[in-house]
């Protein structure tokens, strides 16, 4: 019983502060505070992974959605490549088909 009371005198100490004011103990105050920086250091760092995790993913979605608005324009523009609908684009011109082939011109040698 007389443990439990002294470890909880032990704990209560290091939470007020007396454990570093004693002058015995002094001279772990240096490693206290490199432990206590190294704390820091680490939560710095995982909320920087963290940070750097949740834009992975944000860019991951924005390339997912630019490749199927790329599939879709590539779609429209193959389909507008189609004599048909290149015919009706021009033809609000007032350009048609030609119905009569074209004349080869060849090059005689001399």
């Amino acid at each position: 019983m007389a443990v439990k009371k002294e470890n909880r005198n032990s704990l209560l100490s290091i939470l007020k502060g007396e454990f570093i004011a004693d002058q015995n103990n002094q001279k772990y105050a240096p490693f206290l505070i490199f432990i206590v920086l190294l704390i820091l250091v680490n939560i710095r760092i995982s909320f920087r992974a963290e940070r750097l995790l949740k834009d992975s993913i944000y860019l991951e979605r924005e390339v997912a959605d630019l490749r199927l608005v790329y599939i879709t324009t590539k779609s429209d523009l193959m389909s507008m490549y189609r004599r048909s609908v290149i015919e009706e684009i021009v033809s609000e011109s007032g350009l048609k088909t030609s119905l009569t082939p074209p004349i080869i011109i060849e090059k005689g040698d001399e």
